[in-house]
């Protein structure tokens, strides 16, 4: 038997007692003071290229066809135009191009006597060259279909279109209740050219503010053989003409690059293939006009970059990044490449991670192969970069297209992309034309299919955010939110679409996108109300708008001040008490909803948040003696029960089982 404890022991089990209590008050005083914690905040997003060697390039060329007597050379930084050129002329070649936002890529021609291959085992033996790859021919991503319907647009509000499942659909006529398109908006299409003149698509067409009106002489800026706003591109008034092919076959553009002249038709991207004027019209055909059909925007501004042409039956690399180039220079928010191929390029790589770094939303096909781009990559669309959405294609039964790629880490969500009517050039404006899609000659409209159509619905939907939420027009980071935004609202199959069971698990999202879920889901709360409850406390109340926030931010301040949070709530919170503030004091707030968002690749996961609503001139009485010491107001600063990230949310918890930790050892130690 164990003999009784000591009046020493006693004594120092008291005092040890005492000094657990102190501790245990100090503790829980120094939460209630505590700030509160927020988000992370957005990181800024960086990409790197992938290694390239000789025999990589040699293997993926047998997997592609390109463009005989071309070469896209990637030099070193340290390289001097004098030395490129050295090397150019060393082997014979000549300079196409140079590239403004990848630096030291140039596109060559060869000497008629070199083979491409034998062009890149020359150059990638230089120690000044980076990279030497052919001028790759990518192809619309288009599933031909000679199948003929009524025209209905069953992707935007389904009623069981051919045998579809009635509400299978992107829900537009909802989102439409929240905005229609915003004119500030352009989308670049990067494609076979837009029929600039159908009537459907004119209103919406975007025209160069730099090269239109009237020039000092009175003469009119979009015709006078003058670079007006010194791009490079001579009378570019409504895009630009990149694979401008000649009657003898020669690429005048590529050739003259200087010459006004004779690249009098450069400046005209009109579409020759039909397949450029189709996703133009998913986009932003002009809604509620009385005609035709309407895009997912109603107002837009389409960019039109044709980097495809008809005669090449292909879209030449150096075509299509330099329309990518074209694009940053004229500050797009979103460039739709409904595009692509099975051969790494690693100067397109470089030219879309300069788009992200110009915060550009790069929405691409995944192809039409039927199969894994995790396993077998499909570009652009693999490419790992925060800024690009791949694009996978479902059916009018919420089902995967049998044609479509998929691939649970590089295709990231669908839309819909069969039977989706959308418009074709005007019969009689390029003359005898026979729709890519059905070989038809119809006229103005016409179904196609393929993931060359869900990537539109994708950058329609961009279009459309960054219509109803403004401020991501100016955020650096807004592309990123935007994108997150799309991926995050989606219906899947645990929503009531039992389609989508064929796209769980085989895409990023497991997803389809719901264009009203994606605009409701961070709609500005509203009807704010400050009330005083007390001389130290005020009372706030909202009306919650939005339909799927993560929670709310409530900031604070006294007048001359600037807005600190003071509080993080959880999602469906429509009340909070402030407390510990001072009498006679006119406080301000302000209310946002937010969201947290999926992370892009290679950057922290962005915070979207409603435009927010403030409320003033809330002024305490001064009936009440302030208290002694202030909690800074927030109902307490431990923001238990808040919105955190899990390290705080870890730690918030520790310090609430702590006096239950100091009970039980202080029971422990009464029983011996």
């Amino acid at each position: 038997m164990e003999n009784p404890p000591s009046a020493d022991f006693k004594g120092e089990d008291k005092m040890r007692n005492k000094i657990l209590h102190l501790f245990m008050v100090l503790l829980l005083a120094s939460c209630g003071s505590g700030k509160t914690t927020s988000l992370s905040s957005d990181a800024p997003i960086s990409s790197s290229s992938s290694k390239v060697s000789v025999q990589s390039i040699l293997s993926a060329m047998d997997q592609g066809s390109y463009k005989d007597g071309e070469l896209l050379v990637k030099f070193k930084p340290d390289v001097t135009p004098a030395t490129s050129s050295s090397i150019n002329q060393s082997i014979g070649a000549s300079l196409i191009r140079n590239f403004a936002l990848v630096q030291n890529l140039q596109q060559v021609k060869l000497p008629a006597n070199l083979s491409v291959k034998d062009a890149v085992t020359r150059y990638m033996s230089d120690p000044n060259v980076v990279y030497a790859e052919p001028n790759y021919l990518f192809s619309p991503s288009i599933i031909p279909n000679d199948t003929s319907f009524s025209p209905q647009q069953w992707a935007l509000q389904n009623s069981g279109f051919a045998g579809g499942t009635a509400s299978d659909d992107i829900k537009a006529p909802k989102a439409w209740d929240i905005t229609t398109g915003d004119r500030s908006v352009v989308i670049a299409v990067l494609d076979t050219g837009i029929d600039y003149t159908h009537p459907d698509l004119a209103g919406n067409i975007w025209t160069n503010p730099g090269e239109t009106g009237s020039d000092a002489s009175g003469h009119d800026k979009r015709t006078n053989l003058v670079d007006d706003d010194g791009d490079g591109k001579v009378d570019d008034w409504r895009g630009w003409n990149f694979v401008f092919v000649d009657k003898n076959g020669n690429g005048v553009c590529d050739q003259f690059p200087e010459d006004p002249v004779k690249n009098e038709n450069c400046n005209d991207p009109f579409d020759d293939w039909g397949h450029g004027t189709h996703v133009a019209g998913i986009i932003g055909a002009v809604g509620n006009n009385n005609l035709g059909i309407a895009g997912l925007m109603w107002k837009v501004q389409l960019m039109a970059l044709k980097v495809c042409d008809v005669s090449l039956g292909g879209c030449p690399l150096g075509a299509i990044e330099e329309g990518i180039e074209y694009a940053v220079s004229k500050n797009v928010k979103v460039i739709n490449a409904s595009l692509g191929g099975n051969v790494f390029s690693q100067s397109l790589e470089d030219e879309i991670a300069a788009a992200n770094a110009a915060h550009i939303l790069f929405v691409a096909a995944a192809g039409n192969n039927g199969t894994n781009n995790d396993i077998a990559p499909y570009y652009p669309a693999s490419y790992s970069l925060p800024n690009i959405i791949s694009v996978a294609a479902t059916d009018q039964n919420d089902r995967l297209a049998a044609f479509s790629n998929f691939g649970p880490a590089s295709v990231h969500v669908a839309a819909p992309g069969t039977y989706i009517l959308s418009t074709v050039p005007s019969a009689g404006v390029a003359s005898s034309f026979i729709s890519v899609c059905t070989s038809s000659e119809f006229a103005d409209y016409d179904y196609c299919s393929g993931t060359s159509m869900a990537a539109p619905f994708v950058s329609g939907l961009a279009g459309l955010l960054y219509s109803a939420y403004p401020g991501f027009m100016t955020d650096p980071y807004g592309y990123t939110k935007v994108r997150g935004m799309i991926l995050k609202y989606v219906d899947k199959a645990e929503d009531g679409y039992p389609g989508l069971e064929t796209v769980k698990d085989k895409i990023f999202t497991s997803g389809r996108i719901n264009a009203f879920k994606a605009l409701s889901s961070l709609l500005a709360p509203t009807n704010l109300v400050a009330t005083p409850l007390s001389s130290d406390k005020i009372s706030l109340s909202w009306t919650i708008n939005s339909t799927g926030e993560d929670g709310f931010f409530i900031e604070r301040k006294v007048s001359g001040g600037d807005f600190v949070r003071i509080v993080t709530l959880y999602r469906g919170t429509a009340s909070f008490t402030d407390s510990g503030l001072s009498p006679s004091t006119t406080y301000y707030y302000r209310l946002t909803a937010f969201s947290q968002l999926p992370d892009p690749p290679g950057s922290g996961a962005p915070v979207a948040e409603s435009n927010p609503v403030e409320v003033s001139q809330t002024t305490l009485s001064g009936d009440s003696p302030a208290p002694e010491t202030s909690s800074g107001g927030g109902g307490g600063g431990c923001s238990i029960g808040a919105r955190q990230n899990s390290p705080t949310a870890f730690a918030d918890t520790l310090i609430l089982l702590t006096p239950l930790l100091f009970i039980a050892v202080l029971r422990r130690k009464n029983k011996r």
